[in-house]
């Protein structure tokens, strides 16, 4: 039977403290994606394109070998393997039983790339970089070369039902038929300069071209037509299904020429992994299989998320082995979904070649590597225990932490221990705390450690029963950010004069300004009248809130002079205000704003802070116009010259009009500039007409206070 985690519950498990307020946020990790878990650590594990997370298959290595890379895997009828490696051009012979594997032959070329069994269980074996086939019949018997065409590389061998031995080449692309007599032809001559791979098919063979991705369908007299071109570069493997489903593995790699000098100079080659065929610039590795349908339809199956698919080997129509780099990893991928599972990994960076041979009655898997250049088999146990630590998860600011919760599925004689640990720096180090002990709760277990603002969390899965394994689907941890006080950031009274910081910020002079209204006065005298207009400030603020709680504020003002704040208003829920400032009386002021998160946190939990702003002048008094004095010069021109105060704020302006001027005109102080409270204005008429007048003068104090004077002359 198996035991089946719900979920629930999530719930109640997210309630961190009892009586929490609902405003109070919780907030949920959820991890249930491959992304997600792949993001983190896996050790000795399998993650399914679903989501879910196994004990990996056990891969276990058989050979002690010390070669770069093994390319070609083949079965002799008697069920022996023979590896061919570089870069040493060696090739080794396993038995039957796996138990034993003993160097075969030992070549002059730097790399063996193919091999095949004939008909005559003769072993075959294609080179580089010379391109040579030799003929092996056994241990001790020199071999026989049966192509020597100059041709660099043997990518591929086949034979054909009769006997014919078929090999694929580069860099001239061409297809060689060898006859059982020995001789030698070219069946085809491609476009391309690498032919990749072969794959017999009714009176011909299907190949794969290692530069445009091209896959030719080429009948036994030589004829070709092409099936398919790929967007990757590098046609890999083909394999065909029992309904004659065609399936090509293609990449995109980044090209590099395999090494083309023998051993002896300077040592063998050593590349960082088996060597695309073709030159050219750098590519983005990527890798497909497509799926050829005899009609000749081609649809995308699988976009491996491994850089570089290299062996691929069908295990039922709808199931296929991946072998990929540069991390060792071996993927099943459901043919008729595209559902995949990463079945394990090897302790090397590329899985070149797959074989699968029958023993004891079982089918058993095998493969060859590269960097360093080994031989494992793939077995259907699982390993017996492994592990995944998930990425550090950043609660944005000191967290209290919840429970922690998990999905899954647990054969009997399985089990997922969870533990974590917490800390607050980015990256796990010496300050954060040990790991916690186990938390075997599916339902949840509350999270012991301290508060702080990163968090991460370990599995370790186990099974008693390799035939069996713990499955995980799903890991939620709850926690609560601790309150923090809000943070201010800025203040700013805007009196309309756009200055934009702190002090007030009056409107621009200069321009046409309105008639006098009833602030004005007649004769000589500053106007009267106390129906002063409202004047709006308005006062706006910046906060920050790390737990993005719900800010409530309360506004406050005070003369500098004096003690106590006085209440401006409460309950405001924006971070502005429009403040009358007419209401107030002339003096230098504060504002004080006090932010408080009480609106998001249970009593005792909410937090506060305030900000002062700078002093700042109120000045609702108009200015005062002395007497107007008019002199005349004798010539039909006048000098007028009148005092104005004010007692507040310094005189920003003064304009004029003279009879039915239209427009207003400057009047400036005998200085020529407005500095002070109290200034001596001065003008020098130009020659008017003769007969009476009347002068009109306009003041205004930087505080936009005006009055007017009025005289006639």
């Amino acid at each position: 039977m198996r035991r089946v985690i719900s979920f629930w519950s999530l719930i109640l498990t997210v309630l961190i403290f009892a009586g929490v307020a609902s405003a109070v946020k919780t907030s949920l990790w959820e991890q249930q994606h491959r992304a997600d878990f792949d993001s983190g650590k896996p050790k000795d594990l399998s993650l399914t394109s679903t989501g879910d997370v196994t004990l990996s298959r056990k891969i276990d290595a058989f050979t002690k070998m010390k070669e770069t890379q093994v390319w070609a895997l083949v079965e002799d009828s008697a069920g022996n393997l023979y590896a061919g490696t570089g870069n040493e051009g060696k090739i080794y012979k396993i038995s039957a039983d796996g138990d034993t594997a003993e160097l075969y032959y030992n070549s002059p070329e730097v790399t063996i790339y193919s091999l095949a069994i004939g008909p005559d269980d003769a072993l075959y074996a294609g080179t580089g970089p010379d391109g040579l086939i030799y003929k092996i019949t056994d241990a001790t018997t020199p071999p026989t070369t049966l192509l020597n065409e100059g041709d660099k590389y043997v990518w591929a061998l086949q034979f054909d039902d009769v006997g014919n031995l078929y090999a694929a080449t580069g860099t001239d692309g061409k297809i060689y038929k060898i006859t059982p007599e020995g001789e030698s032809s070219v069946l085809f001559d491609a476009e391309e300069k690498n032919i990749m791979t072969l794959l017999q098919h009714e009176n011909g063979f299907y190949a794969g071209s290692g530069d445009n991705g091209v896959i030719y369908h080429i009948m036994d007299d030589g004829t070709a037509k092409v099936v398919y071109q790929a967007k990757e570069k590098e046609v890999r493997a083909l394999e065909m299904d029992s309904k004659g489903n065609l399936y090509a593995a293609a990449v995109t790699s980044e090209p590099a020429e395999p090494s083309r000098g023998r051993r002896g100079a300077n040592g063998p080659p050593t590349p960082s992994g088996p060597p695309p065929p073709g030159g050219g610039p750098p590519q983005e590795n990527k890798s497909n299989i497509y799926k050829i349908r005899p009609d000749g339809t081609t649809v995308s199956i699988w976009n491996s998320p491994a850089p570089l698919i290299l062996a691929i080997v069908l295990e039922s129509d709808s199931q296929i082995l991946v072998g990929t780099g540069n991390k060792g990893k071996i993927y099943r991928v459901n043919l008729m979904s595209g559902d995949y599972v990463e079945v394990g990994k090897c302790s090397a960076d590329q899985v070149v070649a797959i074989h699968q041979k029958v023993v004891d009655g079982s089918t058993k898997t095998f493969l060859a590597t590269g960097n360093p250049g080994k031989l494992f088999t793939l077995t259907t146990d699982h390993v017996e225990e492994g592990t995944l630590e998930s990425d550090v998860h950043d609660a944005k600011s000191l967290s209290r932490w919840g429970k922690l919760s998990w999905e899954g599925e647990m054969a009997e004689g399985t089990a997922i221990a969870f533990s974590t640990r917490t800390g607050n720096t980015k990256k796990p180090d010496d300050t954060w705390n040990d790991w916690s002990e186990d938390l075997t709760t599916a339902e949840g277990t509350q999270v012991p450690n301290g508060d702080a603002q990163y968090i991460q969390w370990r599995a370790k899965f186990t099974t008693d029963d390799t035939a069996k394994t713990p499955v995980l689907k799903k890991v939620t941890l709850a926690s609560v950010q601790t309150n923090v006080e809000p943070r201010f950031t800025g203040i700013t009274i805007d009196d309309g004069s756009g200055s934009g910081n702190q002090e007030p910020r009056r409107r621009p002079s200069g321009g046409n300004l309105p008639p006098p209204g009833a602030r004005g006065g007649s004769g000589g005298g500053s106007g009267g009248g106390d129906d002063a207009p409202s004047k709006k400030w308005k006062i706006s603020w910046k906060v920050e809130d790390a737990n993005t709680d719900t800010l409530q504020y309360t506004l406050y003002y005070k003369a500098v002079t004096e003690e106590n704040w006085r209440l401006l208003k409460k309950e405001l829920t924006k971070a502005e205000f429009e403040w009358d400032i007419t209401t107030v009386a002339d003096g230098r002021y504060k504002v004080k704003v006090v932010a408080t998160d009480k609106l998001s946190n249970p009593v005792g939990w909410a937090k506060s802070a305030d900000k002062m702003s700078m002093p700042f002048d109120v000045d609702n008094t108009q200015p005062s116009v002395g007497e107007i004095k008019v002199t005349p010069n004798g010539n039909g021109t006048y000098k007028i010259a009148c005092e104005v105060t004010d007692m507040a704020t310094p005189i920003q302006k003064a304009v004029y009009k003279i009879d039915s001027d239209e427009n207003w005109k400057a009047i400036f102080p005998d200085d020529g500039i407005f500095d002070s409270k109290n200034e001596q204005l001065l003008l020098e008429t130009g020659e008017l007409p003769a007969g009476g007048h009347a002068i009109t003068i306009q003041v205004t104090d930087k505080a936009q206070n005006t009055a007017v004077g009025r005289a006639g002359f």
